[in-house]
């Protein structure tokens, strides 16, 4: 029978933490985001070598409760324990979980929760596990978006009767989106699988209409008019 693991709370000095044992190699530490800490271990490990561990850490763990007790929720990392992010215009709240092994990494999306299991060095709350559990994401929902794309580009593809030569996925920090009129390759920015699924239909749609008419002129308005009615609307959602 699969033994449950235990959680206990203890103390290293004026540190509180919460301590887990579970079928880890290494004593694993990390700060949670209401500022507690908490702490996994080996069975084998005794209490004593495990309270001078979380002893030795206290300055860098005082240094991280900070950091939480001043960040606002808008700051907060979004790739850890609480943290938010979007998905097609839905919120969802971000959790981290432990994967068997690096292998077994992945990200999976339950209800209105978006779970980054990772390897259990990543768990700990340090800068590159924060940087490796991003790029995890960021890979997941790069895919959400390479799958958006296909249907929408064939179907305004074969209304318009044009043709992109090549699609491209870069995050931008001043457009949504850009057509290279001569080699007829389009950009598009990541950032828009954060967005409702209209918003990256409309800058598909614009993007396309450039290979029809280069400048933001009467007529290209009116192409935006005929292919994507609402646009206008669109457009200043995307802006908000």
């Amino acid at each position: 029978m699969k033994r449950e693991a235990r959680k206990t709370h203890y103390f290293a000095g004026t540190i509180g933490f919460e301590l887990e044992r579970k079928r880890v190699r290494n004593v694993n530490l990390r700060i949670r985001p209401d500022g507690t800490v908490y702490v996994s271990a080996p069975p084998r490990v005794p209490l004593s070598e495990i309270e001078r561990f979380v002893a030795t850490k206290e300055p860098w763990i005082r240094r991280k409760q900070e950091v939480v007790r001043g960040r606002s929720e808008r700051e907060a990392s979004s790739w850890e324990d609480g943290g938010r992010t979007r998905l097609w215009g839905e919120e969802l709240t971000v959790k981290v979980a432990e994967a068997a092994s690096a292998r077994q990494e992945h990200v999976a999306l339950e209800g209105a929760q978006l779970v980054l299991y990772v390897a259990p060095r990543w768990l700990d709350d340090f800068e590159q596990a924060a940087a490796h559990r991003e790029r995890l994401a960021q890979a997941w929902l790069r895919t959400q978006l390479e799958e958006a794309l296909p249907d929408l580009f064939s179907r305004h593809e074969e209304a318009m009767g044009v043709h992109a030569s090549e699609v491209r996925l870069r995050t931008m920090k001043t457009r949504w989106g850009s057509c290279n009129v001569r080699s007829g390759a389009i950009t598009l920015n990541t950032r828009l699988v954060g967005f409702p699924r209209r918003c990256l239909e409309y800058v598909v749609v614009h993007e396309l209409c450039h290979l029809l008419e280069p400048s933001h002129n009467a007529r290209f308005h009116a192409l935006m008019d005929r292919y994507y009615p609402n646009w206008r609307a669109v457009r200043r959602e995307l802006r908000s």
